[in-house]
């Protein structure tokens, strides 16, 4: 969805519809150019502010001028609706757009109906299930027209997208149509294609049948539609439908044929058909075979662009099934291997810096692109033959391909574009690998191959080697290359990217498998490998020199901080963070590395509460400095969480040295007590933030502990005969474990969450004056937005948007976590509006009460009416005139198939005048 907003005012509805007007007035001007220029305009306005009312206001406009205008700019508002068409959802009055449209339908004029009938192909999703646009369309297929019975066939296609149902209607029509010779060949192949929808349709489907077995048979048939009916007869073939022995024989005489589409139509069709058993004429059955086997060989010695590979592929797969029925022999095998093989070497010839890019740091860019999805194409094609066969001497060949291509994969740096395709490709190749026992094969070949310089492989053997069932396989060599490593730090002689990927692999294995001295060698190599790095620390060149040569590659050092934070190794992550040269680096980098820095040096000191106070206070300010150009929020709450459960620990420590209750320390008690409370609060509105899920499980462990803790309190103070004894019970729930931090990669960078624009009906935000409301009285207002949500999956499906409103004294003020957990504690107690609500006589027993509203998700949108009561100041200040300011508080939230919220915001608040005179 295209909903990026340019600047402020685009938020304003006003300002929205003032544009919108002056739209239109253009559109009126009785220059064409201005009118033109006009109708342009209004894809950009939709995609500003793309809510409802100003979409309904835009198309129905649209409408009217499209039924009053000349046709040159009927022209120009097909193009809106068809770069628009995305936002047709959202017109609410949609029969009303349509009867503007269908009027121009029965023009005289033959040019008006054919831009009437592309317009509602281009607005088909909204119009298809619509009869007047079914009849309109039908009635066209009677015209003489040429352009006409072609618009009439785009828009039928366009139609059957959004409603198949629509073939019912037209089938006759098109069916005879599509079998007239006399037809053009574009329009014929058209309306062929357009009946692929028949086949969700039994009776339709099996009537077709004999049709596309004739147009294809027909000598004089057009190679066009010819080729169309081979696929739309592909399409219908159904289990009820099946595509017949006779058929498929005649079919294959194609794989001849002088044109490539016809070859690969024919190839698609045969695809569909299902040898189930050695058919009862075998001569037939072996000339399918010989011309599959012809094609193959034709394949494997042309010249053509090794990027093609479709024909190959379906050639290879249909001979494969054929041949998995009669085991006598594989030729689809041979040939896949083969084009593998070929595959293979063309990539390694073509790629002679593969050894400096073996030895060098920075990216070779060797521009191998298509030869390296050649070569990979050919390792899926052998996958894909030795399943369909199922034969074991063909799936070990198969791995063995799968290994080359890994160890060629692996002496390259790719390319960032490359990256997610050979990412795919590694993921699939190693679960097949795994569904046909050859693991063993590819993990011989993984320990050869640490030191690799391409990132995604590195990483993928990392994954796999820090698996609780693979790591005995990598424990060795390892341990060996972090030996070599630090034995050889002084001279140099070691292998840099094999010690660093060992590191990393250890570090994944502490996490995954809670293996602390597999974590502790990593650590302690890391350390000494800091010490001699130490050396250098003057001049900053020698530095920057010393860390280049011997330390991690740039893409891996966030990845060790993660382990490192994850592992709880908080002193080695933060002289880390010193031993990082900041020369070069941007001031947010600089920040970022300050941060991390002062919150490990926190965490190391955590024993000691003035120095981890002193630097987690550091760190919460570097961060507070970053937030300005970087959206640092749920950081700054994870932190500020950290640093008052610490706090509190140690006020909870600090009173198990006393053995009575004076009152003052009662009143600590207490105190403390409710700052658990409030922990547990603060917990769960970190929570809503959608964090990694070693974040949330720590997350989840504190709230636990809180929880108890709070329970345990309730029962204790009042009974417990000493501080101690009191504090005694809060420490033993909260459990020393809960002193340990590991969060996530959420400590590194901002979790991805969905956002929520909202806009309000009165517009309070752009509004010149406060709006005054009538005391006793009800407020009414609306809340509309959109829903922007991450490219990355959430853990929550939503469903609807919940929304607490209420009055306060103060406008909103979100600086720290304690005012956070303050507006989601009232949130969290909001009620649903009563039937028959009252105006509240006491002032302060209205404010920050909030009452509870929701509104479905409407793909992404929403409107939510919203009404608030107003204090009787006449109740409170008598017959007195009165004036006050209070504001509205309005907090959004996402509500999940499983109906829990997640208050994730936003939050604002607006000026309301209360008064005792003023009319609203």
């Amino acid at each position: 969805m295209s909903a990026a907003v340019s600047n402020d005012a685009a938020h304003s509805s006003d300002w929205a519809f003032k544009q919108l007007f002056k739209l239109e007035s253009k559109c009126r001007s009785p220059v064409p150019a201005s009118q033109v220029e006009a109708i342009g305009e209004f894809p950009k306005l939709l995609d500003q502010f793309p809510f409802p009312t100003l979409v309904s206001s835009a198309f129905l406009k649209l409408g009217d001028l499209f039924r009053s205008s000349p046709n040159s700019l009927r022209y120009h508002i097909a193009q809106v609706f068809e770069a628009s068409q995305h936002h047709l959802a959202q017109v609410t009055q949609t029969e009303e757009l349509l009867k503007r449209v269908v009027g121009v339908l029965y023009s005289n004029d033959p040019i008006a109906r054919v831009l009437a009938l592309r317009l509602i192909g281009n607005a088909s999703a909204v119009f298809a299930k619509y009869p007047e646009a079914q009849h309109g369309i039908l009635l066209r297929y009677q015209s003489l027209h040429p352009l006409e019975l072609v618009a009439a066939v785009q828009t039928t296609e366009a139609l059957l997208k959004y409603s198949p149902s629509f073939l019912n209607v037209v089938w006759k029509t098109v069916l005879s149509k599509a079998d007239d010779a006399s037809m053009p060949d574009s329009a014929r192949v058209q309306l062929i294609r357009s009946l692929q929808h028949a086949a969700s349709n039994l009776t339709l489907s099996t009537t077709l049948y004999p049709y596309c077995q004739r147009w294809t048979y027909q000598p004089d048939t057009s190679a066009a539609v010819q080729r169309t009916a081979m696929y739309t007869w592909k399409a219908i073939i159904q289990r009820h439908n099946e595509l017949q022995f006779d058929d498929a024989e005649h079919i294959s005489k194609y794989l001849a044929h002088e044109l490539g589409s016809i070859r690969c139509a024919a190839l698609a069709l045969l695809g569909k058909w299902q040898a189930k058993s050695q058919p009862a004429d075998a001569e037939k059955s072996e000339q399918i075979k010989q011309r599959l086997r012809a094609h193959l060989k034709q394949q494997l010695l042309s010249d053509q662009d090794p990027t093609h590979l479709n024909e190959l592929r379906l050639a290879a797969v249909v001979l494969a099934r054929i041949e998995a029925l009669s085991k006598d022999e594989f030729s689809s095998w041979e040939a896949a291997q083969s084009f593998a093989i070929r595959a293979g070497q063309a990539f390694e010839a073509a790629t002679p810096v593969l050894q400096t890019a073996f030895q060098a740091d920075t990216n070779t860019g060797t521009g191998v692109g298509p030869l390296l999805r050649f070569m990979v194409s050919g390792t899926m094609l052998a996958i894909n033959i030795a399943s369909i066969l199922h034969n074991e001497n063909c799936q070990s060949k198969a791995a063995e391909l799968v290994r080359d291509t890994w160890q060629a994969l692996s002496k390259v740096d790719e390319s960032a574009n490359e990256a997610k395709y050979i990412q795919r490709f590694l993921r699939l190749s190693w679960s097949w690998c795994k569904s046909v026992h050859q693991q063993p094969v590819v993990l011989d070949l993984l320990k050869d191959t640490l030191g690799t310089p391409s990132k995604t492989f590195a990483w993928h053997a990392i994954t796999i080697g820090a698996s609780a069932k693979y790591f005995g396989c990598f424990a060795d060599i390892c341990q060996s290359h972090i030996a070599n490593f630090v034995s050889g730090l002084a001279s140099g002689n070691f292998d840099k990217r094999a010690a660093w990927q060992a590191v990393v692999m250890l570090l994944a294995y502490q996490q995954q498998c809670h293996d602390v001295s597999a974590g502790n060698t990593a650590t302690s190599a890391i350390v000494q490998w800091l010490e001699h790095i130490r050396q250098f620390s003057t001049p900053p060149e020698t530095h920057v020199n010393a860390f280049a040569s011997t330390g991690p590659p740039g893409w891996m050092i966030q990845r060790i901080m993660a382990f490192l934070t994850a592992c709880g190794q908080w002193p080695t992550l933060h002289k880390l963070c010193q031993a990082i040269p900041t020369q070069g680096l941007s001031s947010n980098v600089q920040s970022w590395l300050h941060y991390i820095s002062n919150a490990a040096a926190a965490e190391a000191s955590v024993e000691d509460s003035a120095v981890f106070s002193k630097y987690m206070g550091l760190s919460l300010s570097t961060l507070r400095v970053l937030d300005k150009s970087a959206a640092c929020m749920f950081r700054l709450l994870i932190l500020q969480l950290r640093h008052e459960f610490v706090r509190v620990h140690y006020e909870w420590k600090q009173l198990q040295s006393l053995t009575s209750f004076r009152p003052a320390v009662r009143l600590v008690v207490e105190s403390l007590a409710n700052s658990i409370q409030a922990l547990v609060s603060q917990t769960e509105l970190c929570e809503c933030a959608f964090a990694d899920s070693v974040t949330q499980k720590w997350l989840s462990q504190m709230q636990q502990r809180l929880r108890s803790a709070a329970l345990a309190l309730s029962g204790i103070i009042a009974d417990a005969d000493s501080p101690s004894s009191a504090a005694a019970a809060v420490l033993a729930e909260i459990g020393e474990q809960c002193m340990s931090f590991t969060p996530g990669r959420a400590f590194f960078e901002e979790p991805p969450r969905p956002a929520i624009v909202i806009e309000t009906r009165p517009d309070f935000e752009n509004s010149s004056d406060t709006f005054a409301v009538y005391s006793g009285t009800e407020f009414h207002f609306a809340v509309e937005g959109f829903l922007r949500l991450p490219r990355t999956p959430l853990p929550a499906a939503f469903r609807c948007i919940r929304i607490a409103a209420w009055l306060s004294r103060q406008p909103r003020e979100l600086h720290g976590l304690q005012t956070r957990t303050k507006y989601y504690e009232i949130a969290q107690a909001a009620v649903y509006r009563s039937s028959n609500p009252q105006a509240e006589n006491k002032l302060d027993l209205t404010l920050d009460r909030a009452t509870l509203f929701e509104a479905p998700l409407d793909d992404t949108y929403f409107t939510c009416p919203c009404a608030i009561s107003m204090p009787s100041l006449r109740a409170v200040f008598d017959h007195v005139d009165v004036n006050i300011i209070l504001y509205v508080h309005i907090f959004c939230g996402l509500v999940d198939s499983s109906n829990r919220t997640w208050w994730t915001g936003p939050h604002a608040s607006y000026p309301l005048l209360v008064s005792t005179t003023a009319k609203s």
